[in-house]
């Protein structure tokens, strides 16, 4: 199967690619999902800071590149491109919303638990 962008960039996905990107979608949820677990905040931040600066970085080489395109055609690819790149940011950021707020939920039950018991 074939993908283009308007820049001329050609991307061909097989089956093994498929496989390969569930494999890894997978894996991060599931490393978003142990990280936001975590006692503390941050660590459950970094695959989202993450992947803001892999889209950025991917925004800035799409307007940097060499291409007969005119500058507000890029631009307008490069937007898109990075828009939904950070659609996987987003879904991390939920995760990590979700993780946080059970956490906290739990650690109010315990308290009121303590407090039952004195």
């Amino acid at each position: 199967m074939r993908y283009g962008i308007a820049s001329g960039i050609r991307v061909y996905l097989d089956a093994g690619d498929t496989i390969k990107f569930v494999v890894i979608a997978i894996a991060a949820i599931l490393l978003e999902l142990f990280l936001a677990r975590r006692e503390k905040r941050w660590p459950g931040l970094l695959l989202p800071i993450a992947s803001v600066l892999w889209a950025a970085a991917d925004l800035i080489i799409c307007l940097g590149s060499a291409s007969d395109a005119p500058f507000g055609m890029r631009l307008g690819v490069s937007l898109h491109l990075f828009f939904f790149q950070n659609v996987r940011t987003m879904v991390l950021l939920i995760i990590y919303a979700v993780c946080r707020e059970h956490r906290r939920r739990k650690a109010g039950e315990l308290d009121k638990t303590l407090i039952d018991d004195l």
